[in-house]
């Protein structure tokens, strides 16, 4: 997978650290090469530590990340990217950043999240966490052809405890268990539960895990919702708020997001995944006001996957969805 863009070559009087370690530390050029007695400060960030099973969306986020701030050096100085040394739950992520634990986390939007921190209001990863795809059990018969809205409805699905997406599945009336990340996967493997709904980009580099033995992705289904995944700050952190929508702002005007989400393996083989789809409309009843300008704003559903840019860079031909259907 690629690293964040932005790693550079460390002075001779800092620390020599293994190349497993390179990740954790992204540091600006101006951040490197800086005179100390005439440049500003360096602005430390502490960000998320690494989830062993999403490491190529990770490494995507810190590119986007550091290439946002980078974008911004002129106005706001040098930084220093510095990732965490153990992963959080996303409850406990969120505690991170108030106490400043934590500078600049991401996650899935929802109405009570963005009243306790403050979100970026641009999605980073395009509508990539709202086209949900079923991880189910190979040689599930159940499967063999196309589930209808009823039968999908009579199903069992895991979810985490704390994920928005557990909230989205109940109130479109789906049936949820609501476990951990890895239990979700054993409990599937062990029949407790009939499907695990996963983003498309998550299943396929899931399905490279051993995690996922014996299970496969349905070839029929696909529930889509608006879910974009945000950059969150402080509450009080206005300045480096103000930062990261400056940048990111730059980027998808550009078409430079576009160019960059279009470039990931993850990317680039959703499309097979997604294409001859059903696909069920749900109702996002927990995204905020903010979010739902935001998906409107910079999404366009119409082309999936796509950004709503100003650029003048040609897009990718990509594949139709064949069906829809409405999940109300």
């Amino acid at each position: 997978m690629r690293q964040p863009s932005m790693l550079c070559k460390m002075t001779m009087s800092q620390p020599r650290i293994s190349l497993l370690m390179l990740f954790f530390i992204v540091v600006s050029p101006a951040a490197v090469l800086a005179d100390e007695s005439s440049q500003p400060a360096v602005q430390r960030l502490s960000i998320p530590h690494q989830v062993d099973t999403t490491y190529g969306i990770h490494n995507y986020i810190v590119e986007v990340l550091t290439r946002a701030l980078a974008l911004t050096e002129q106005e706001y100085g040098p930084f220093l990217l510095v990732g965490e040394q153990e992963a959080a739950v996303q409850s406990r992520q969120l505690r991170n950043l108030e106490e400043g634990v934590s500078d600049i986390i991401w996650m899935i939007s929802d109405r009570d999240r963005e009243q306790q921190s403050r979100a970026i209001p641009i999605p980073i990863i395009g509508g990539f966490y709202g086209y949900r795809v079923l991880l189910v059990r190979e040689h599930d018969n159940r499967f063999l052809r196309s589930p209808k809205l009823p039968e999908l409805r009579q199903l069992l699905y895991a979810q985490g405890a704390d994920w928005p997406d557990t909230r989205i599945l109940i109130n479109n009336d789906f049936n949820v268990e609501m476990v951990t990340y890895k239990a979700g996967f054993r409990m599937l493997q062990r029949g407790f539960v009939d499907a695990y709904p996963r983003a498309v980009h998550e299943a396929l580099f899931e399905l490279t895990q051993p995690i996922t033995d014996n299970l496969t992705i349905e070839p029929y289904t696909l529930m889509v919702y608006p879910n974009p995944l945000f950059f969150y700050v402080a509450s009080w952190n206005t300045e480096l708020a103000d930062r990261l929508e400056s940048g990111l702002k730059i980027m998808v005007r550009s078409g430079e997001l576009q160019s960059r989400l279009e470039s990931q393996a993850f990317y680039q083989t959703a499309y097979d995944v997604l294409a001859g789809r059903t696909i069920y409309k749900l109702h996002n009843p927990i995204l905020s006001d903010t979010a739902r300008v935001a998906v409107e704003q910079y999404l366009d559903f119409d082309e999936v996957l796509e950004y709503v840019s100003n650029s003048t860079v040609k897009k990718t031909p990509r594949k139709a969805f064949s069906q829809s259907s409405s999940g109300k």
